[in-house]
């Protein structure tokens, strides 16, 4: 199906600053473009080296005499079905930029998802590949995506969570209600079939390959038997409480994993509940398991992998990838991992041997990267790094009352932190920072493709951005005015 065009329009853009004594700012003006204008005093710290070409194609739209229109409809997509061990391509959910393919040694949109912002790609039990947004469930086929639930009939909630049974239907875990579809209508139930303490809601579900739906909230995990949801005790895994409890995972034998903070429980059908073996305290956020049985879970500032025979290793930032927030990361059946982080992307082999791509360097994928699947033992070809694309970012710093702020020190970086000892873009691996002009302009070129936050420092305190969704709109060789920021109103 062709790719519609895209338009890019922008106001008031939805951008919070925090201050260190508390109070929300947001910017006042427009967003627009504009032709690179000189630098402001500035000093850059980036470190960047790579560089990937990268052709935007814009479709013309169909006229009804076109000879296009008189050639026959393509047939329906193959659906793309893991098989362990075998090669396969990597899917990338990227914010705004939809679900990028990584395949035959480059990165390519894929058709029907290549806008708007996906999460949980994930291998259903039909061994089938899928991602979701907030209000529909697709297919990721051969080349293409297919809208499998959430067009008509729509999805009753927003999903917090879903899987897909071997036989094609779908379970949705959400914030109060368990959602199910039978391939024709959805029901639903409220959470309170549960009796949950006040506190505990639905995070993830997932369903094992003999077709058991398995959910898991905060604190506990439910399985369904006949029509009613029944307690699993997890005592028997002597794991420490509370859970914490915030993803579910199909297992490779079919079984199920329940993830909590420090803990990743072994779920099978009418056996005692098991704890993995992962090493000490832990603080997880995401996890990644292949189709042979490859481990990979997010560990604050490091990755912890596990190959199918329980061997561990650690992967850290800063010392087996380039320094940065880990946003998302997957596993392959050849032992590689692979991790998005708002440095960019990294794929390390079991050998410790790595491919990265700054942000920048791969256009597609520039910016905040949501989620990782790998089929199989994934592409066996990787595209080389080049330079990275760049260009430029400008705004405006104004008081509560609107007024420009002159001399202002700022900082531009992917993930400004609110928690650090020098400043909140000190520890990046790509930073800018220089003070406004008298009208309260800042200006920055040479700036790589991605997304970005900015801290202000007002007196002996900063004023951070909440992040990364203002710039998803960087293109090369252009300045991208990201419009007014207003400084918290001082208490």
């Amino acid at each position: 199906m062709p790719t519609p065009r895209t338009k890019l329009f922008v106001c008031a853009l939805p951008l919070w600053m925090t201050a260190c004594d508390g109070g929300p700012s947001t910017p006042t003006s427009e967003t627009k473009k504009t032709e690179p204008p000189a630098k402001v005093e500035a000093k850059v710290e980036a470190k960047t080296e790579t560089r990937t070409e990268t052709k935007v194609e814009e479709k013309a739209e169909a006229k009804p005499d076109d000879k296009a229109a008189a050639e026959p409809a393509k047939p329906a997509a193959a659906p793309l079905t893991v098989t362990a061990g075998a090669p396969g391509p990597a899917f990338i959910a990227v914010e705004k930029k939809g679900i990028v393919r990584l395949d035959g040694g480059k990165f390519t949109p894929v058709s029907g998802a290549d806008t708007g912002s996906y999460k949980q790609l994930k291998v259903g039990a039909d061994g089938k590949v899928y991602a979701a947004n907030y209000s529909q469930i697709l297919r990721l086929d051969a080349e293409s995506a297919t809208v499998v639930a959430g067009e008509e009939p729509r999805m009753p909630n927003t999903a917090s969570d879903y899987a897909v049974a071997a036989d094609g239907q779908i379970w949705v875990a959400a914030f109060s209600a368990i959602d199910h579809f039978d391939g024709k209508a959805w029901t639903s139930e409220p959470v309170s079939v549960l009796a949950l303490a006040a506190d505990d809601f639905p995070q993830a579900i997932a369903v094992d390959r003999a077709g058991k739906p398995w959910l898991v909230t905060s604190q506990k995990v439910f399985a369904r038997e006949g029509d009613a949801w029944q307690p699993v005790d997890l005592k028997p895994a002597k794991a420490r409480s509370p859970y914490y409890l915030t993803r579910a995972a199909l297992a490779p034998d079919g079984s199920v994993y329940a993830m909590g903070m420090d803990s990743v429980f072994h779920l099978v059908d009418g056996q005692p509940a098991k704890k993995l073996k992962l090493g000490g305290t832990s603080s997880y956020t995401e996890i990644s398991v292949s189709a042979d049985g490859h481990l990979a879970l997010i560990d604050v500032d490091k990755v912890t992998a596990s190959d199918p025979a329980g061997k561990l290793r650690a992967l850290r930032s800063g010392k087996n990838f380039t320094k940065g927030s880990i946003w998302a990361v997957a596993a392959d059946d050849s032992g590689r991992v692979w991790v998005g982080t708002d440095a960019g992307l990294a794929v390390i082999g079991p050998d410790g041997a790595k491919n990265e791509w700054p942000s920048g360097a791969a256009p597609e994928i520039a910016g905040e990267i949501k989620g990782i699947l790998v089929v199989g033992s994934g592409p066996a070809a990787l595209p080389g790094a080049g330079e990275v694309r760049k260009g430029g970012l400008k705004g405006a710093i104004v008081d509560n009352d609107g007024k420009p702020v002159a001399n202002a020190t700022l900082e531009v970086c992917p993930n400004p932190s609110f928690i650090y000892t020098k400043t909140p873009c000190a520890d990046q691996a790509v930073r800018f920072t220089g003070k406004t002009d008298a009208e309260g302009v800042w200006t920055f070129v040479e700036v790589p493709l991605g997304e970005y936050g900015v801290a202000v420092k007002v007196g002996s305190k900063w004023q951070t951005t909440l992040g990364f969704a203002m710039n998803g709109a960087m293109k090369e060789g252009e300045v991208f005015d990201i419009g007014s920021i207003k400084l918290a109103e001082k208490k």
